[in-house]
């Protein structure tokens, strides 16, 4: 199952910046000698590819299409919960009832905290975590936690939201699902605890980049969703001349929508 995992990955990773440059770039080194004008083609189309993927307009544009919802209105919200509340034995039958957070990954050391064996949420889970904080505050709904543990890793990543969320934000996780891989085992093993619970309407917390997908994979599996990404940062100069400046944010962030657009295309 791990060597699955591990080939599927290093596959999906060469068409990916930045090994699809570097792939580019030693196409170019092997065939020089013998065919110089291709060799030579394949060196500056690799030098280009590097610049496009890493400039933040580009990146921008690659990922808009991933972007599916807006932001929520915390205004709104709080409006159509407290009237909700008001009406309490004719309660709002299209609110959500629970919020689902998707973990993003973990950092699987992190010595800072005086335990080796300690890991910390990355970038990505953190921001969902802390976005799915302020939005529990503003809902006062209960919150499932969803992502299992990297191969040979001890610690899931559910139960590292579940730490920061009751630990850090005083905020009581009532389902933690701890066994998924992927998206499409997120939402199916989220969906069997919370139709347990009678619960059918979710806000799915997630990034925007990677709310299109997951929305699909909920909504097979029988939610309702109401999609509440987070991420929605950009780069001061993304629509400015200089966005096509390459830089290292620019290169991520295409990574991360190209990758979206694989998994999309093959279904995953």
């Amino acid at each position: 199952m791990f060597t699955d995992w591990l080939v599927r990955n290093l596959v999906v990773s060469l068409f990916l910046p930045p090994a699809n440059v570097i792939v580019l770039g030693l196409l170019a080194i092997a065939v020089v000698r013998r065919r110089p004008r291709v060799g030579r083609g394949l060196a500056v189309l690799a030098m280009v590819a590097l610049w496009l993927q890493a400039a933040p307009r580009v990146a921008d544009e690659i990922e808009r299409g991933l972007r599916v919802a807006k932001p929520l209105d915390p205004a709104a919200l709080d409006r159509a919960f407290a009237a909700s509340a008001a009406n309490a034995g004719n309660a709002d039958q299209t609110l959500p009832q629970a919020i689902v957070i998707l973990g993003g990954g973990i950092e699987t050391e992190a010595a800072e905290y005086g335990d080796a064996q300690s890991a910390n949420l990355n970038r990505y889970s953190l921001e969902r975590t802390r976005y799915a904080a302020f939005l529990a505050r503003h809902t006062h709904l209960p919150i499932l936690v969803s992502g299992g543990a990297p191969s040979g890793f001890p610690i899931a990543e559910a139960k590292l939201m579940q730490n920061a969320l009751e630990q850090e934000y005083g905020l009581p996780v009532r389902w933690v699902e701890a066994q998924s891989g992927n998206t499409a085992q997120n939402a199916a093993f989220s969906a069997a605890m919370l139709t347990n619970s009678g619960i059918t309407r979710i806000y799915l917390v997630t990034h925007g980049w990677h709310m299109r997908r997951s929305i699909e994979h909920f909504r097979r599996v029988g939610l309702t969703v109401i999609p509440a990404p987070c991420g929605f940062g950009r780069p001061l100069d993304a629509e400015t001349a200089s966005g096509l400046w390459p830089t290292l944010a620019g290169l991520l962030q295409t990574r991360n929508a190209m990758r979206e657009w694989m998994a999309m295309a093959v279904g995953h």
